[in-house]
C-alpha cells in the first residue's frame, strides 16, 4: 500500500540526530492513523479548509499552499482517470470503499511526508496536533461532495463495460461514462441504447 511505502520513506531518510525519538513518534503516528475513524458529523467543505489552513500554519508555518492535502479533485473523476488501480479496485466496490482507499493512497501519505518535513525544518513533534490535522483532512475526505453512486454499487457503462462511477446521465434517463458518451455524440446525435435525440433542435 502507499501508506506503508510512505511511511518507510519517510523513516529511511531522516537523517537527524533525534533518529529514534523519530521513529517512536512515526511508530505512534501511524498506530494512531490507522484507528482513526471518520468524525459522526463533518464540516461542510469551508469550515473544513479553514480549520485545515490554521491547523497547517500552526504546524508547518512556511507551508506552500500546493501541499495542504485535499481531495477535491478526486471527487470529480473516474477512479478509471486516475493513477492507482487500487483506488480503481476498491471504487467498484461501492459502499464508501473509494474514500478508505483514497484517504490510505494519498492522505496518509501525504501526513508522513509533512511530519518528516515538520522534524526536518522544526525538530521534534509532539503527537496530539498532528492527530488533530489528521482527523482534518479524514473529515475532509469523507467531507467532499461524492457522487452518490460511491456508496452504491456501480452500474456498467454500456459503452465500455467498465464501472460507472461518476455517471452522465442524458435526456432520456440512461447513464454512461462522461468520456464514453462524449465520444459517442462526436460521431452522432442519439443515446447510444435507444437512440433518442440528445442533441437541441
Amino acid at each position: 500500500m502507499e501508506d506503508e511505502k510512505a511511511f518507510a520513506l519517510n523513516l529511511a531518510i531522516y537523517q537527524g540526530a533525534d533518529l529514534g525519538d523519530y521513529i517512536n513518534f512515526m511508530i505512534q503516528f501511524r498506530s494512531s492513523l490507522n484507528a482513526l475513524k471518520p468524525a459522526d458529523v463533518i464540516a461542510l467543505e469551508p469550515i473544513y479548509t479553514v480549520d485545515l489552513v490554521e491547523q497547517m500554519q500552526q504546524l508547518l508555518p512556511n507551508l506552500d499552499p500546493r501541499e495542504i492535502p485535499t481531495f477535491e479533485s478526486f471527487a470529480y473523476f473516474e477512479p478509471a482517470d486516475v493513477f492507482d488501480e487500487y483506488l480503481e479496485q476498491e471504487a467498484s466496490k461501492g459502499k464508501g470503499a473509494f474514500i478508505e482507499a483514497v484517504w490510505i493512497v494519498i492522505g496518509k501519505p501525504k501526513l508522513y511526508n509533512l511530519v518528516h518535513r515538520a522534524w526536518t525544518e522544526h525538530g521534534p513533534q509532539t503527537l496530539a496536533p498532528w492527530m488533530k490535522l489528521a482527523q482534518i483532512v479524514l473529515n475532509g475526505c469523507y467531507g467532499q461532495k461524492w457522487p452518490d453512486s460511491v456508496f452504491q454499487v456501480p452500474d456498467s457503462c454500456p459503452i465500455c463495460l467498465t464501472p460507472i462511477h461518476w455517471p452522465q446521465r442524458t435526456q432520456c434517463g440512461h447513464v454512461f461514462h462522461t468520456r464514453c458518451l462524449s465520444q459517442h455524440l462526436d460521431i452522432y446525435t442519439t443515446c447510444p441504447l435507444c437512440r433518442a435525440s440528445l442533441r437541441d433542435p
